[in-house]
């Protein structure tokens, strides 16, 4: 026990060259070996040893490098360190709006009374892409070209009250949907939507329709998993639900034109289908590899950028893209929304992060 306690126990004084090792001197690369293989007290193979040694000695030549016998912890202890000292401007609070509920969003959840004209009413409702209002997205993101029965409630857009700041970073997450009459979509605030929630199952609970219900309210996730759902189009978890009906009516579902401009509004990075990545490429006027030969012809004579759009009209007819919204390149765009709804640039590996970065296909 004496000789474990004294081998356990440090000295009161240890000299430098324990802690750090002798100052650095000029030696060769067989001297620096030779020299650290004295310095190792593990088990050594000799013929190993002598073998290496050998082979420094005939061919290490007369080039003569600074040596210490430092390992990485001692070496950093030496290393003379700069402090910085760094002011880091945090920007100024921000005041949060006052959440308003309207009396014309109150009436949506009414399928009997008059269908309202939203345009109508452009202090309530707005189309979609004054959601991007007081952002750098606005001059990007085509507002001509956005499907004209997709709307914005101004609560979605309105987050801050104070004025003179980008709203970058303050862009509502696009979750809950409302389809008014099975025409209109309406991006809602979280306020309105739980306003709606109640008023719509107590008018489902209260009535006996023979028809599936025309006003709905549905969440809607971004796809940024490969196996995810929506949630969309799911008919149980629409609001009221969108069950079959006993006449066999069938519930509306969300077609897929209309998909994909919301895959691009919420920052999908993943198609469910194939169909979903043809009418998303056939959207942006893109002609993505792997192309055919008609298409590799097409790319050798120009009509394809780089990046896979299709800029000319009469070259996306002979390419069959014939389902264009975008006619112009909005791939900037897609890339910096994608950023800001997730926080995080496009993965390679995702569908959408192939297509918008690689021109590739990957389903």
């Amino acid at each position: 026990m004496q000789d474990l306690a004294k081998e356990c126990s440090e000295p009161d004084i240890i000299e430098l060259t324990n802690m750090y090792g002798a100052s650095k001197t000029l030696q060769t690369l067989f001297e620096i070996h030779s020299n650290r293989y004295d310095q190792t007290y593990h088990d050594i193979v000799k013929e190993i040893r002598d073998a290496v040694l050998k082979r420094l000695y005939d061919y290490g030549g007369t080039k003569q490098r600074l040596s210490q016998l430092l390992d990485e912890e001692q070496q950093r202890e030496l290393e003379q360190e700069l402090e910085e000292e760094r002011q880091l401007e945090r920007p100024p609070p921000v005041k949060p709006c006052e959440p308003i509920l309207h009396e014309e969003i109150k009436q949506l959840w009414d399928m009997h009374d008059t269908m309202m004209n939203l345009a109508d009413f452009p202090i309530i409702f707005r189309p979609l892409p004054y959601a991007f209002m007081d952002t750098t997205f606005v001059n990007d993101c085509q507002p001509n070209n956005w499907r004209k029965n997709f709307w914005i409630s101004t609560e979605f857009q309105r987050v801050i009250a104070t004025k003179g700041e980008s709203l970058n970073p303050f862009l509502r997450a696009p979750r809950w949907i409302i389809i008014y009459r099975n025409e209109q979509l309406i991006f809602l605030s979280a306020l309105e939507a739980n306003y709606l929630i109640g008023c719509l199952n107590s008018f489902y609970h209260k009535q006996r329709f023979e028809q599936p219900s025309t006003t709905t309210l549905r969440l809607l996730v971004p796809r940024i998993k490969r196996i995810q759902s929506i949630i969309l189009n799911t008919p149980t978890l629409t609001i009221p639900p969108s069950i079959k009906h006993p006449n066999g009516a069938i519930p509306f579902l969300i077609p897929l034109e209309w998909l994909v401009q919301l895959f691009i509004f919420n920052g999908t990075l993943y198609f469910e289908t194939t169909d979903e990545q043809t009418a998303y490429c056939q959207c942006l006027s893109l002609c993505p590899k792997p192309r055919t030969m008609k298409e590799k012809e097409a790319f050798e004579n120009g009509w394809i950028a780089p990046d896979g759009f299709v800029s000319n009209p009469e070259h996306r007819q002979y390419l069959q893209i014939r389902q264009v919204c975008f006619h112009n390149n909005l791939l900037k765009f897609i890339k910096q929304i994608i950023e800001n709804r997730n926080n995080s640039h496009a993965p390679i590996s995702s569908h959408v992060g192939s297509i918008i970065l690689n021109s590739l296909k990957l389903i």
